[in-house]
């Protein structure tokens, strides 16, 4: 049976995907967060006072998920949450002095690597693979929308 000259492109991206995660699963660790939980830190302090809604939205999570990574969150001291002035309903999600140096922290030692994610690229190569996967990201989103909307 003739085998496949190269992988499939979403096979490298989701290897890739993968050995990125399990990088970060490890580096990490020490700080006792996981991905998830640093990708709603990163989120909430881009944006101080964010709802839980809005937070959803911005990492993905469905709000019985974010909920639960919010309490742990803040069991560590990390967020804190407020009443909405605007929304009784809802709650601000609000960094604390210890999750913006825990950020900071972590987001060094993050860039402290990243320059050896793409040794041996040069920029033109860098910027054309951004474009691409902006790309590919572009037309996974429409396959996506047209899955939820039954057209695919």
């Amino acid at each position: 049976m003739p085998k496949c000259a190269e992988e499939p492109i979403g096979r490298l991206i989701y290897k890739t995907s993968l050995d990125l995660r399990n990088y970060a699963e490890k580096l990490l660790n020490p700080y006792g967060l996981t991905t998830e939980q640093f990708h709603i830190l990163k989120s909430t302090s881009a944006r101080a006072g964010i709802s839980q809604s809005q937070l959803c939205v911005s990492v993905g999570k469905k709000p019985a998920n974010i909920t639960r990574l919010l309490d742990r969150l803040e069991k560590k001291g990390w967020i804190e949450r407020q009443p909405n002035p605007a929304d009784r309903r809802s709650s601000l999600v609000y960094l604390t002095r210890e999750g913006e140096r825990i950020i900071a922290e972590v987001s060094n030692e993050f860039e402290s690597y990243a320059s050896w994610f793409v040794e041996g690229v040069g920029q033109e190569e860098e910027r054309a693979f951004r474009r691409v996967l902006g790309k590919i990201n572009h037309n996974i989103e429409k396959l996506m929308n047209a899955l939820d909307e039954g057209k695919a």
